[in-house]
């Protein structure tokens, strides 16, 4: 039981009747799959607790500080002034590890984190939380970014399964969900 961070049994969702079953251990890439409007999002914030289920049970054996979620409008996650000290939130209080972020990410410190494209809104979330959390649900992870940025997505993905973390996202178009080693069908 140790390495399952998530369990989910005969969990319906409010917009979904579909029974969802499946265990989340350290190194697993999971991939919600399905047409656009099928409940991927609602699933997910679901799971995180943002949104009711209708039955069933989310059992977590994590701590819930090591739960990263990015949604698919990131600016709902901003809290701060700048774009640093964002980062520095993100990346639990180390201000080096943010700089290194925001460079990774082509972001100015001093910046709105407003002003961000909306790429770099995500690739923020993206990266602090594949960094610094152990189970991590990221929201249609690549939407909104060039094809350069979807591979560098798809390779720290995998190099933090390789990491033991354990990553939940959501598609619907057939060559993002290749990056996952299981997948849910809805």
């Amino acid at each position: 039981m140790e390495d399952i961070l998530l369990k989910v049994e005969d969990l319906e969702t409010l917009v979904n009747s579909k029974k969802v079953n499946f265990s989340a251990e350290k190194g697993d890439i999971i991939c919600i799959f399905g047409l656009n409007g099928c409940g991927k999002s609602v699933l997910l914030k679901t799971l995180c607790g943002v949104v009711d289920k209708k039955q069933g049970s989310i059992l977590y054996n994590i701590d819930k500080k090591q739960l990263g979620v990015c949604l698919q409008f990131p600016e709902h996650l901003i809290f701060k002034e700048t774009a640093l000290e964002e980062a520095v939130l993100i990346m639990d209080n180390n201000e080096n590890s943010a700089k290194n972020l925001l460079k990774e990410i082509n972001a100015s410190k001093d910046m709105s984190p407003f002003y961000l494209s909306d790429g770099q809104k995500r690739l923020l979330f993206i990266y602090g939380y594949l960094e610094t959390k152990e189970l991590i649900m990221l929201d249609e992870p690549f939407v909104s970014l060039d094809d350069n940025s979807k591979t560098k997505v798809a390779a720290k993905i995998k190099e933090a399964a390789d990491a033991g973390k354990c990553i939940i996202y959501t598609a619907n178009r057939a060559v993002d969900k290749e990056t996952a080693d299981k997948i849910i069908y809805l």
